[in-house]
Parts: C-alpha cells; structure tokens; sequence
C-alpha cells in the first residue's frame, strides 16, 4: 500500500509542476490496475474493507469502468492549460468518488445517499455545459424523475430499519432466505421501480434522450457508461431479498420490458438526430437488460451483467464519434452529415466497429452475450421467439441505417475540415480495446 502512495505522491509533482492534467487520467488508470491485481484472483470472492463497504466481483469490474471511462474523460480535456476546465475537472472527480462508494457500500443508507448524490454533478453537467436553450427542460426532466421515487424509498427504508433494526444488505438477505421478512407486491414495487426509473425501463424513458442529447459530450459518456448501470447494479444487488415475490409477479415487468423494446426500436427507425437515435438505443440495451435480471436464471443474470460492461464501453464510443461530427458540421442531424466518408475514411472505420458492435456482429461481445439472453428468454416462455424476432430485425435496421446513411451519399454542407488529432485515435482505440479483451476472457464472468 506504501508503494501505490509514494507513485500518487510523485505523480502530484506532475501536476504541480507541469500544470498537465495527464495527472488525472494517469491516476485513474493506476487505480483500475490496482483493483485488477487485488482481484487477479477468483478465489477470493469477497474482500471486506469495513463494516459498510466491501468488494467482490460485481462490484469491482464496475468500479474499474467508472475509473477507466473518467480517465478517458480527462483524456479530453487534455490542454496545455487546463485551468479554464477546473470546474469540469472538480464535478468528474466527485462523481468518481460517488461511483466508487456506491459500488462498494452494503448499508443501505450510503447506498441509497450515494445513488441519489449522483445527481447533482449531473444536473450541473446538462445545466452549466450544455450547448441548447432544451438543456433546462433536460435537467428538469431529469430531476423530477429522480425526485418522484427517492423520497418514497428512503421512507421504506427507515421501515425496513424499523421491522428488522439493521441496515445491512446482507443481513436482510439472509433474513429473507430464512423467511423472518416476507415482502408484498407493495413492497416489491416500491423497492422495484426506484431502479426501473434509473435504468430507464420503458414509459420512464422520456428523461434519458433529453439528458443525453442536451448534454455535452464527456456528460453523455458518463450517462451513457456508468450513470445508467447504477440501476441495473441496484437490481443485481436487491434480487435476492424480492426474489420469491419478483417469482409471482415478474411477468408483468417482463412484458412491459419486451414491448418496450420494440416500440422503441421503431423510434429508432424515424429518428432523424443522430445523438437522439443512440440515446435511444441505449434504452434497448437497457431493457433487454431488465429482462434478462427478471427471468432470475443464473446465465440470464451473468449476461445481464456482460450487457452492463459492453454496453458502457460501445454506447460511449458512439458518442464519442457522433461529437467528433458534430464539431466538424456543426450539425447533429443524419441529412447534413451524410456522405463524410470522403473526408474522414479513417474515422470511419472507428464508426463502422462501433456500430456493428452495437447491433450485436458476430463475434463481437454484443453477439455472445444475446445468443445467451435469447437462451435464457425463450427457456422462460417459449411464445417470446416471436417478439426477439422482431427486435433482432429492427435492431439491425437502425443500426445498419445509421452507419450506411453517414458513411455514403452526396455531401449536403460545408464541413470545417481540420485534422483528426491523435488524442481522439487513442480515445476510440481505449473505447473498443477492453470490448476485444473482455471476448477473449470470457471465464472472467463466471
């Protein structure tokens, strides 16, 4: 432990000296190394840090994306003088320290506290470094949707705290499994949809394109890759204390989350914004997410956890990309941007893997993960076929839309043409490295 303070001291030097913010992202990368070799081995499934936090393996592969995507975050706003984004730099290292106490707590209080908290550097993220006037009604949408069901669950945990005198997560699992607590369809609501409003299921999905289009581009990156697995990380978490009740009343979120998929895949279709139409991607992963978690089957909860890791690393590599538009046409619009193959082939290939990772390629890590999913739905009602044959045909659709309509056809305006930097190659190739990784060493899941 000496040693890694003695590097976090030396690299402070750096800062201090040569006024570069390499500093943050270098430590960040540090601390996403020192979590893999304190994990390295399998063995050791659980590491108590204190009576309220601890670490195993859901919780630290999160912990390592949270460090990885904010040391690419500092990557962008790597400048020669980087006083003018101290503020930005303030709010990422707060919501760093949010992230890693929230995926390591089991009291429930600093669980719930640290779950709600992420919402003020968020709210600051869309209000003070958006672009559009729309960033007010984003931030307002994002806030009563997170005020509407935090107030009710932490009423219901002081009623847990009243019936049971323990705040523990563990404690309350085992009280369920020696069936001392019994939960009612109230109860598993209350508990249920404070994560389904963060994830966001469908028909609480209205907040998520507002905030992701409205916000700046490392504000969608965080949303996009770390923000929106919080609740499905909640739901891996709580499963086991509503597990008999989610048994007796999950097909009602499940079909819910099916349809949903659906729909929203059809907006995806008539989407003429391309950062609206990732936004809105991000809500199909997420659902199908949902449905993997309800069906309570070990492989569906294992990939459900893969699409969490994937889709962080995929979604925010396309938003990525569509800024890298944005700056060069000054338009986020699919019609304006057409035909940029002819002046930006490299990027292009950067677009191409990314979308064909995201419509789930063969032999990408998208495709292994719903080859398993597929499994695990149909295993679970064999009628669903009909509906995951829709999804996968749209699914493709949109995306296959998205990538064709920018890469081809006549260009319809005037680019600023300037030279894509190395920073933003190193960028794209930090987005898609561990997605590579992460396919070859799949056992690391089980």
């Amino acid at each position: 432990m000496i040693k890694f303070l003695l590097i976090i001291i030396f690299i402070r030097f750096i800062l201090i000296y040569n006024k570069k913010i390499v500093f943050f992202y270098n430590l960040c990368y540090i601390m996403s190394f020192i979590f893999l070799f304190i994990f390295i081995f399998k063995d050791l499934l659980w590491i108590n840090i204190s009576i309220f936090f601890s670490g195993d393996l859901y919780s630290f592969y999160l912990e390592i994306l949270s460090m990885w995507i904010m040391g690419l975050m500092f990557i962008i706003f790597y400048l020669d003088n980087y006083k003018k984004d101290v503020e930005k730099i303030f709010i990422l290292i707060l919501i760093l320290i949010i992230l890693v106490i929230f995926f390591s707590s089991l009291n429930l209080i600093i669980f719930y506290l640290m779950f709600e908290l992420r919402l003020i550097p968020t709210f600051f993220l869309i209000i003070y470094w958006g672009i559009n006037f729309e960033r007010l009604r984003a931030a307002f949408y994002l806030l009563i949707y997170t005020m509407l069901i935090s107030l009710p669950l932490l009423i219901y945990l002081f009623k847990i705290f009243k019936l049971n005198e323990t705040f523990d997560l563990n404690l309350l699992i085992l009280l369920i499994r020696l069936n001392w607590i019994n939960l009612r369809i109230f109860d598993y609501l209350i508990l249920l949809i404070a994560f389904l409003i963060k994830i966001p299921i469908y028909l609480f999905h209205v907040w998520l394109p507002k905030a992701h289009v409205e916000a700046p581009v490392y504000g969608s990156i965080i949303l996009a890759a770390i923000l929106l697995k919080l609740g499905g990380y909640g739901l891996l978490r709580f499963i086991e204390i509503f597990m008999i009740t989610c048994k007796k009343y999950n097909y009602l979120i499940f079909r819910v989350g099916i349809i949903g998929r659906i729909l929203v895949r059809l907006i995806c279709l008539i989407q003429i914004d391309i950062k609206r139409l990732v936004a809105y991607s991000s809500v199909v992963h997420i659902n199908i997410l949902l449905c993997a978690i309800i069906t309570i089957m070990k492989l569906g909860i294992i990939r459900a956890y893969i699409i969490i890791i994937s889709h962080g690393l995929c979604s925010s590599g396309l938003f990525f990309v569509v800024n890298l538009y944005y700056e060069r046409s000054g338009r986020r619009l699919l019609l304006f941007n057409k035909g940029i193959i002819n002046l930006l082939p490299r990027l292009i290939v950067w677009w191409f893997i990314l979308c064909v990772a995201n419509f789930s390629f063969p032999f990408s890590l998208n495709f292994i993960r719903e080859i398993y999913i597929i499994r695990v739905i149909i295993r679970w009602d064999i009628i669903n076929i009909i509906y995951l044959i829709l999804i996968c045909f749209f699914r493709r659709a949109y995306s296959l839309y998205l990538c064709s309509y920018i890469m081809h056809g006549k260009i319809s305006l005037n680019f600023k043409i300037y030279i894509i930097s190395l920073k933003d190659f190193i960028i794209l190739f930090i987005h898609i490295y561990p997605l590579i990784i992460i396919l070859l060493n799949l056992i690391m899941f089980y």
